[in-house]
């Protein structure tokens, strides 16, 4: 048994969501963290579960976030962490990475779906990528496909033969694109009448 009980959550303070999407450790399969702090998780040995307590001070927002200890670097000075599968470090990150663009944060819950879609940019290609919506709500989409679109691209997704136009708001190296609906369109309550 741990010296720390796993429900007393550890905390984490931020001053803007750009620190903490300068410590997203994006390639496992929910994300999690690079913890400068690795003092705070003493105690925890590899594979223990973690219960943190993530605030951004530029938002004055604090998010619950479960995780696990997956390593420590061998000269002792970080950690890393892995998210645990939740809607709460979905949140974290979509306020982090709205702080850091100084954008408005998200209006819409996602839902999550699994449906194949064509995609294709506004550059005129005539014949469309096939990808997959992954989640959707009535104000976007996060689609992955084999080509990914930079940022700022105009996209129209095709699925249930009708098109929406979007804008491409990010990417990661998974191949995944979130999409911000230029005009929300019925399709996308078809969607959420189904989850």
């Amino acid at each position: 048994m741990n010296s720390r009980d796993a429900r007393e959550p550890i905390e984490l303070r931020y001053p803007t969501g750009r620190e903490i999407l300068d410590n997203y450790w994006g390639f496992l399969k929910h994300g999690g963290l690079v913890l400068s702090e690795p003092d705070k998780l003493a105690g925890l040995g590899e594979g223990d579960p973690v219960a943190l307590r993530v605030q951004i001070q530029s938002l004055k927002q604090v998010f619950e976030v479960k995780a696990s200890l997956i390593k420590r670097s061998t000269d002792g000075r970080r950690a890393f962490v892995a998210f645990d599968e939740s809607e709460s470090q979905a949140m974290m990150l979509n306020a982090a990475w709205a702080d850091s663009q100084g954008v408005p944060q998200r209006k819409h819950r996602r839902y999550p779906v699994d449906d194949q879609v064509r995609y294709t940019s506004s550059d005129g290609a005539k014949e469309g990528v096939p990808g997959f919506l992954l989640d959707v709500s009535p104000g976007g989409c996060r689609l992955r496909g084999d080509v990914v679109l930079p940022v700022g691209a105009h996209v129209r997704v095709n699925t249930l033969g009708i098109d929406l136009d979007g804008k491409v708001r990010w990417t990661t190296p998974g191949n995944e694109m979130g999409i911000e609906f230029l005009k929300p369109d019925l399709v996308v309550q078809v969607f959420l009448d189904r989850t």
